[in-house]
């Protein structure tokens, strides 16, 4: 059988930081090209996804066994070419530790072949797996071709004498959609869950549940493929009420169900269930994770317990287990987090599960690491971390697949600036090619889309070209080599790097300290690490001078601390400030005898010229018709008047170069135009250009 493999990393890039000089010109400094292998993170989300053979194999609505010192995982396959479901079979993997995962097969197909009362072949939509009197039950759900159910879904149940494979359906629907009541779609009847416990009465209690829109529980005989008759009245039959019928529905009790319940209790040591009925679900659209409680199954007195995970990064459903394990309690999940996934193709995760001393489940974020893996913080030579912007995920399908911005300072949440590095999407062998996820967006990598542009996002179609531009080659890093570079596979000879705040790409002698990176800090070592430099205003119009007061430098040391530097030098007085275009000021800072050059970047922009050729002319009643000369260089032009020539209000802004006016008859408008330029985000405007008109018809 194939088990997930561990893709090991050495770390061979030291934190600590060596007394280094860099000086001269930064395009002086040659490059280094000497690649390095860093640590990669393991044992991450997604916790399956691969078949016998290391494939990737999709598989959501994931479901949890634990039998003995094993956990089996149990997931639909999805094998969608298309946004539309395409389930063919239930995928079972096993684990003795949660970490590494064993592909265990096929536990049954959802052919016709196999299961005698299905319409359809690929319909393997959610299942659960109970483990009773040494024998195994498939609970799961899937199309009806009987004509008394319409076409309806149904749940069925499949029985064998091992978890992993020989499910046998039992010929005809367990739970028939026909019967439960009422019915507000044909699928009703999804998503079956199961909880098996003892009473204090020494009495076995087999409970089901499930619904989409509605929500049903009943009790199972002791076979495990039966209902039991709660009112013993002969018959099975579907109400809100115990004592009036035996599958009772209780969705006006719950807030928000949508769908996806799982049932579960706590335990004490000793295995024995205490406390509340947990019932975890799916509600809305993009789908949440939330919770209710209740006394008993029966009552249906749920008490609301709110969200405990919003919606995912990758996939517009989600579908939960809940189970505990070598004395934790875990959650899993699905989402769209393998290249090429979506809704549609999904993949299983986890979760460490805690509760408050008062029962409440906490919120469980989304995870790329999960409970085992490594997050990694990548600092800049600013000393800052590079972090990607705040957004909460869209409710909306519109707005997927995401794409941040990515840079420093572009958020203050900590889980922004945290990342899984994994191996290379486009060769998981090649020990220097890593690929770089966002811890708190799984599904979502550093993406060159260009030669310059870089962006977080998606990889929805799982192909070699987006493998190429989410994977990036280390090196030592291009100004100090204790640091790292890392060159994008998809554009050879360019690094991330840090321009004005933002992550791009640029060439490895463009700013070798901007494109080398830390992955932490050595509290031991006090040496000048870098220096960065920031204009907070990086645009100028032509003729303006850069001082050195538009500059702030900061010195960074291997130990994490920065301070602000004013005994700089810098290359201000030789740029050329009279002419358009982006300007490159080098910055040298020199601390005993460690020196650090970086640049800084500021833009020209030509001043906006002064309107020419203004004219204004009678064109019909009470109309005024404006024109002028176009000037080059300028993104739009305001119009203003006035019936005095200082006094005017502005009428309007536009790019072309003419407007038409309306005034009052007799009276004489003063009107005045000027171009205009943005600058820093502002607008910046040429002087005035006035003409007088009096309006006579």
């Amino acid at each position: 059988m194939f088990k997930k493999k561990l893709i090991a990393g050495l770390l061979t890039l030291s934190l600590a930081l060596p007394v280094m000089s860099v000086t001269g010109p930064a395009k002086e400094v040659k490059a280094a090209t000497k690649e390095i292998t860093i640590e990669k993170a393991t044992t991450i989300n997604p916790i399956a996804g691969f078949d016998d053979k290391g494939n990737t194999a999709y598989g959501g609505d994931p479901s949890i066994l634990v039998d003995g010192d094993t956990v089996y995982l149990y997931v639909g396959h999805d094998v969608a070419t298309t946004d539309a479901y395409n389930i063919t079979e239930y995928l079972c993997y096993s684990t003795k530790d949660l970490k590494e995962w064993k592909y265990e097969g096929v536990a049954m197909k959802a052919s016709t072949a196999e299961i005698s009362w299905a319409n359809s072949s690929n319909s393997a939509w959610a299942a659960q797996v109970m483990k009773h009197n040494g024998k195994y039950y498939l609970y799961y759900c899937t199309w009806s071709k009987s004509s008394i159910d319409s076409g309806k879904q149904c749940i069925g149940v499949a029985v064998s004498d091992n978890p992993t494979s020989g499910f046998k359906d039992i010929g005809k629907p367990l739970v028939k959609g026909s019967v439960t009541d009422p019915q507000t779609s044909d699928w009703n009847d999804i998503d079956p869950t199961a909880w098996i416990e003892t009473d204090e009465k020494g009495v076995e209690h087999r409970y089901l549940a499930w619904g989409n829109g509605k929500f049903y529980v009943c009790e199972l005989n002791e076979d495990m493929t039966s209902i039991k008759d709660l009112n013993g009245d002969g018959k099975i039959t579907s109400g809100t009420e115990k004592s009036s019928a035996d599958i009772i529905e209780q969705s006006s009790k719950l807030t928000f169900f949508t769908e996806a319940p799982w049932l579960y209790r706590r335990k004490d040591a000793s295995g024995k269930p205490y406390g509340k009925y947990y019932l975890f679900y799916a509600y809305g659209w993009r789908e949440r994770m939330a919770y209710a409680t209740a006394d008993d199954l029966f009552s249906g007195d749920w008490k609301t317990g709110g969200v405990i995970m919003e919606y995912t990064a990758t996939s517009n459903t989600n579908h939960m287990a809940v189970f505990d394990f070598n004395g934790k309690t875990y959650f899993v999940y699905h989402n769209g987090q393998l290249a090429g996934g979506n809704g549609f193709r999904r993949s299983a995760c986890i979760a460490e599960l805690k509760f408050d001393s008062d029962g409440a489940v906490q919120y469980i974020p989304e995870t790329a690491a999960g409970p085992f893996g490594k997050t990694t913080s990548i600092y800049t030579n600013s000393g800052a971390l590079l972090a990607h912007e705040n957004k909460t995920n869209p409710s909306v399908d519109s707005g997927y697949p995401m794409s941040l911005s990515v840079g420093v300072g572009i958020s203050k949440e900590a889980a922004d600036k945290q990342w899984v590095i994994t191996a290379g999407k486009a060769d998981a062998k090649k020990d220097s090619y890593v690929s770089i996820e966002s811890e708190n967006k799984p599904g979502l990598y550093l993406t060159a889309k260009s030669k310059t542009a870089v962006t977080l996002t998606q990889d929805t179609d799982g192909k070699a070209n987006t493998a190429n531009k989410q994977t990036f080659k280390t090196v030592e890093g291009l100004s100090d080599a204790k640091g790292v570079s890392f060159e994008s596979v998809a554009y050879p000879g360019n690094y991330l790097s840090i321009k004005n705040g933002s992550l791009v790409l640029t060439s490895a002698t463009k700013d070798p300290v901007a494109s080398t990176f830390y992955l932490g800090v050595d509290s031991s070592d006090s040496s000048l690490r870098s220096i960065a430099v920031t204009v907070k205003k990086p645009q100028f119009l032509t003729g303006t001078k850069v001082k050195k007061s538009n500059l702030t430098v900061t010195a960074v040391y291997a130990n994490g601390k920065t301070k602000k530097v004013t005994n700089f030098t810098s290359t201000i007085s030789k740029i050329t400030y009279k002419k358009a275009g982006a300007k490159t000021i080098q910055v040298t800072y020199k601390e005993g005898s460690i020196t650090r050059t970086t640049n800084a970047y500021v833009t020209y922009i030509k001043k906006p010229a002064k309107v020419k050729k203004l004219k204004a002319k009678l064109a019909g009643k009470k109309k005024v018709k404006l024109t002028w000369k176009k000037v080059s260089g300028v993104k739009g032009y305001e119009v203003s008047y006035g019936k005095k020539k200082s006094k005017h209000k502005v009428y309007k802004t536009t790019s072309k170069c003419k407007v038409t006016f309306s005034g009052k008859k007799g009276t004489t408008y003063y009107f005045h135009v000027r171009s205009y330029v943005k600058l820093n985000g502002k607008k910046s405007y040429s002087k005035y250009k006035t003409v007088k008109i009096k309006v006579t018809k």
